[in-house]
């Protein structure tokens, strides 16, 4: 109890925020007459009460089981070392044998060495965050991590649009345009180029401070900028050059389909489309196919932006989780692709 001289007043002051009270009895005395006072006083909560409630938000909610865990860790295990053997014979084979030394296997190296840039410096650590709930490393490691994931997938979209110019202009027009071996180191160069520049924003979009522990953002931030953002790389870093390569393909096929519908042999003028071309059209038709199929869901999600600013709940580590395996397929697809369409990988 406290003892106090007041005026003889009863004050009740209970904080409209806290969620407990402790109450204290004053007694004030006077010169006219004795009064007992019921004050009450705001106190911290023993528990804690918001504390804990954050605190279980960020790790209850964000932490897999672990038989979650053993199955993510799992697949992404069997994709990353398909993934990782598979691109690195794929360079090494180009690079050993003369016959598989041509124009068009300059844009599968490319596109096999953003296959392990993405296998080396984004696949393990966007494991290791999904399945310890937590992001282990810096601000820094997290802004770099996203940039890859957005880079590697960028860059092999334009080889694409790249690789469907030359097949255009190869069977099409022979003779008007070729795509020389040192044009294609060009048409690489920039599509590494410009992609890293395009991508760029995302150093300053995403970062990895939280509320109670640390967390690498799923997700681009709920922000003006970062919707902005997310609707350009959208149209400029995937429907645009997949609207342009669907474009020259179809009219690759549909050339190829007019000639041999006439029964004459596969030809224009003096030009003959050996089979060989024709399967591989197939096989880049294919791999497009796969491309964009794998890589689509993570395009899109980009445009969701949820509030994440206490930590990334469940759903979105499960949403994320999944676009992440499927779009990490997409590096362990080609290689198969290659070893079934062309007979030199199989002999290499």
């Amino acid at each position: 109890m406290v003892y106090a001289q007041s005026s003889n007043t009863l004050g009740v002051h209970p904080s409209l925020y806290s969620p407990a009270f402790t109450y204290h009895m004053s007694f004030n005395f006077s010169e006219r007459e004795n009064s007992t006072v019921l004050e009450t006083s705001p106190t911290t909560p023993p528990c804690g009460l918001e504390g804990s409630g954050q605190a279980n938000r960020t790790s209850g909610s964000y932490e897999l089981t672990s038989g979650e865990v053993a199955v993510l860790g799992l697949v992404f295990g069997v994709l990353w070392l398909v993934s990782i053997l598979g691109n690195a014979l794929v360079c090494l084979v180009i690079h050993r044998s003369r016959r598989t030394q041509s124009t068009t296997n300059y844009f599968v190296v490319s596109m096999a060495c953003a296959d392990l840039l993405m296998s080396l410096g984004c696949a393990p650590f966007v494991l290791l965050q999904v399945a310890s709930g937590r992001w282990p490393l810096s601000a820094a490691a997290c802004k770099a991590v996203r940039y890859l994931q957005h880079l590697c997938p960028g860059v092999q979209v334009y080889v694409l649009l790249s690789i469907s110019v030359d097949r255009f202009y190869t069977i099409v027009y022979p003779l008007s345009f070729k795509v020389s071996r040192e044009k294609a180191k060009k048409m690489i160069l920039a599509s590494w180029l410009f992609d890293a520049a395009f991508v760029s924003p995302c150093l300053f979009f995403y970062g990895s401070t939280s509320a109670g522990s640390s967390h690498c953002d799923f997700f681009l931030p709920d922000s003006w900028g970062s919707i902005a953002y997310a609707a350009v790389h959208l149209l400029v870093g995937f429907l645009v050059p997949v609207v342009l390569i669907m474009s020259f393909y179809q009219r690759v096929v549909r050339y190829i389909w007019r000639i041999s519908a006439d029964g004459h042999t596969v030809r224009r003028t003096m030009n003959i489309v050996p089979r060989t071309k024709v399967k591989t059209i197939k096989m880049f038709l294919m791999l497009n196919s796969v491309f964009f199929f794998t890589w689509t869901p993570f395009f899109i999600a980009q445009l969701w932006h949820p509030k994440e600013s206490d930590g990334p709940g469940r759903q979105g580590l499960l949403f994320f989780a999944a676009i992440a395996w499927i779009s990490f397929s997409s590096t362990a697809s080609k290689p198969t692709l290659y070893s079934v369409y062309n007979a030199n990988f199989r002999r290499a």
